[in-house]
């Protein structure tokens, strides 16, 4: 027989209320403590809700973002190639020779001449390449601001070719001198520099060429001059082989003269240094332009004292350095110093009857200031080619024509110097008259 269940016990009917109270007072005295909360803190104080909650986070997650800095992800860097600081060969080769262009050349100023005398002098047989480079810097401190230098190139025996600008480098109207392109001609470079220190002396003292003083006359001109246009020629004219400074430049001169003498080209070797025109590579640099270079069959097929055209055309640092000058300027006009004979070299047989006019007009007008005789040059062939007017005047349609300096037999003496100056003196204030 089952035994029926018994009524519960009371707890157990009345604990659900008992839960349920105690759950009340407990949310009566948490919202009390909040009362009192509200009240230490401030009367009226916002009611916090779950929409403030989250809009509280959202306004610190925003000042966050604009305030934090974001720590990046590192990115590797590659650590680049240097790039090497490229390496001037001329200037390194000319300071390896302690060639004088290298010099601190305020270490000369004692050498200087006084103030009341010229500082480029007639006085002595040869002027050399590095009484050349003093006398420009001492120019340059007794005439400060009048005329500019550069250094064109670097020849191999390691000298540097200067350039010397006059007037006005902003002009239009640009005109370009070389001197002593073959080196038994070196008198030409003491010209250049006796023409560089007179027109020095009349800028300076305002001086009159006609009705113009020069300071007006050259202001819309410039002329470039290049006082030696092949220092290491000069340099075996006028001191031998002991005035080489390279091996190279030494082994060169020596086959150069065993070749000449067995081709019946030369004599003793004094003779042969002093009556050489070539540069240290042993070519003629007045063939060695591109005009006819190709055809050219008039002199020997390897390195001599005159007449060897070079391995290409342009291929030597001297026509390059004077090619420079008509490739960076607006040159109208080239003229070529050259000596022997008072001659004016011009025509050159040109076509071109404009040009042609402009070449005559030039040479006259130094006939008239030099008193010199002018001669037709003939076109270049193929036994006369790779000269540095007759490039100018076909290949590039620039004015140009050679002066031939000296009633003397090359190397010419300093006491045949008087009457080159006397005749070539006003040739730069007559080019500005011409052409500025």
């Amino acid at each position: 027989m089952k035994k029926k269940n018994g009524p519960r016990p009371l707890l157990l009917k009345i604990l659900p209320f008992l839960i349920i109270a105690a759950a009340i007072v407990f949310l009566h005295q948490t919202v009390s403590i909040g009362e009192q909360s509200d009240t230490v803190s401030g009367e009226g104080a916002e009611e916090v809700t779950v929409d403030s909650i989250s809009s509280l986070a959202s306004n610190i997650g925003d000042q966050l973002e604009a305030t934090a800095t974001p720590t990046p992800t590192p990115t590797p860097t590659p650590t680049p190639t240097p790039t090497p600081e490229p390496v001037d060969e001329a200037l390194l080769l000319r300071q390896t020779l302690d060639d004088i262009s290298t010099h601190d050349m305020a270490g000369y100023l004692s050498e200087m001449p006084a103030e009341d005398s010229d500082i480029v002098s007639t006085a002595t047989e040869i002027y050399t390449y590095e009484q050349m480079a003093k006398d420009i810097y001492f120019l340059s401190q007794r005439y400060p601001g009048l005329f500019f230098t550069n250094i064109l190139g670097t020849t191999v025996d390691g000298r540097a070719i200067y350039e010397v600008i006059i007037g006005n480098p902003a002009s239009t109207h640009h005109v370009l001198i070389q001197y002593s392109i073959h080196a038994r001609e070196y008198i030409n470079t003491l010209l250049a520099m006796c023409q560089l220190e007179d027109y020095l002396k009349n800028m300076t003292a305002g001086a009159l060429y006609g009705e113009k003083a020069y300071p007006d006359l050259f202001s819309d001109i410039c002329i470039h001059m290049i006082p030696c246009s092949n220092p290491d020629g000069m340099t075996i004219s006028q001191l031998g082989a002991e005035g080489l400074r390279t091996q190279e430049a030494k082994d060169t001169l020596q086959a150069c003269y065993e070749f000449d003498v067995a081709s019946g080209r030369a004599g003793d070797f004094d003779t042969y240094c002093r009556r050489f025109k070539a540069n240290a590579n042993g070519v003629d640099l007045n063939k060695n332009f591109d005009v006819g270079w190709d055809i050219y069959a008039g002199g020997p097929t390897q390195p001599s004292y005159e007449g060897y055209h070079g391995t290409a055309a342009a291929s030597e640092p001297e026509t390059q350095a004077i090619l420079s000058v008509t490739e960076t300027y607006p040159v109208i006009v080239v003229i070529s110093y050259h000596s022997e004979g008072d001659i004016i070299f011009w025509n050159y047989e040109l076509e071109d009857e404009q040009l042609l006019a402009f070449n005559q007009q030039l040479a006259d007008n130094l006939a008239m200031i030099t008193g010199y005789t002018k001669r037709i040059s003939k076109k270049y062939n193929a036994s006369l080619s790779g000269g540095c007017s007759d490039y100018y005047v076909w290949e590039e349609g620039r004015i140009a024509l050679t002066i031939e300096t000296g009633q003397d037999t090359c190397p010419i003496r300093i006491n045949v110097f008087p009457n080159i100056w006397r005749d070539n003196q006003y040739v730069l204030p007559m080019l500005a008259s011409l052409y500025g």
